[in-house]
Formats: structure tokens, sequence, C-alpha cells
């Protein structure tokens, strides 16, 4: 997170776009004041994801918690976000309609107004943890700049993510 904050500045808001459990992951951030705000389509990760922000929210009043349901599939449910910070949109892209990137261009298009960055991350690695041959998304960078969106790129070991803006100098 650091590496990404040294980009985007420290957020004092973020949407975490399937979420899954990635808010668990909030210690790391080293972030005091927040609103976070996780979307995701698993109920029971939903209804975990609310109790645990409860208990932080004991620990530190100054942060600000909640997870709903929410398929990215279904776009017209993406006008209702509320405008934050930063959008983590965090190994997800990939799984979003794979026959073709239309419903993916869409999903940054209606997301890029919401927020200042957009950090979308995708795997280097296979299931069976080989190194892909292709691990950068060539299609997504072509996507980014056809839409006029810039980006850097971070890379750890396991995972690429790029930071979307439409300002990063």
């Amino acid at each position: 997170y650091q590496q990404i904050f040294k980009i985007t500045g420290k957020p004092k808001s973020i949407i975490d776009l399937g979420s899954g459990l990635n808010p668990l992951s909030y210690p790391y951030m080293n972030l005091k004041k927040l609103n976070y705000y996780a979307y995701d389509i698993d109920e029971e990760d939903i209804k975990f994801l609310n109790e645990y922000f409860e208990i932080i929210k004991k620990s530190n009043p100054e942060f600000n918690g909640k997870a709903e349901i929410l398929d990215l599939q279904n776009n017209t449910n993406l006008s209702k976000l509320p405008f934050t910070d930063i959008i983590f949109i965090f190994k997800v892209i990939d799984i979003i309609d794979v026959k073709n990137h239309k419903p993916r261009e869409e999903l940054i298009k209606q997301i890029m107004p919401k927020t200042k960055f957009i950090i979308a991350s995708f795997a280097t690695k296979t299931i069976t943890r080989k190194q892909m041959n292709y691990p950068n998304r060539k299609w997504f960078e072509l996507m980014l700049s056809r839409n006029n969106l810039n980006f850097k790129i971070i890379e750890i070991e396991n995972e690429i993510f790029y930071i979307v803006s439409n300002k990063i100098n």
C-alpha cells in the first residue's frame, strides 16, 4: 500500500470493488481517518466485513466502513457509488466477461468519474504458481490509452498494479 500511496497520496476514502476479504488488510494501510466502502457479490463476506468494520470502529472512531452487495456485471448500480479518493479493483477485471473486453472497458468508463485513482491489479502467476508468459495486460494498457487515461505500474512478486488516473504526471 505504501508504494501505491506514494503515487496517489494517502486517501481519506476508498471503494473496494469485488473486495472479497481484502478489507482485512486495512491495518497494513496505516490510515487512521478513512471511509471504506467494500462491495462484493458474496453475502457471507459482506456480513463478515460489516462485523469486522464495527470492531475496527471501536478501536478507531475515525474509521467508517460499510460493506454492501454489488454485482459488477450490472453496470446500472455503479452510478450510485459515492465519489472517493481511490477505487481498488484487485484481481477482478480478468474475470468480468472473459469473452470480450467491452464490459471491462465499460466498467472503467463508469467508475473513473467516481474517483481520483483506480488501482487495478492482475495476477502474474497461474493457479499452479507458474509465472505467466505475459503478466502485463497489453489489452488493458491499450484500453486505458484509447480512453485518454494515464497509468503507472507497480509490480510485486505475484501481482501487477495499474494506478490509473486522468492526471498522473
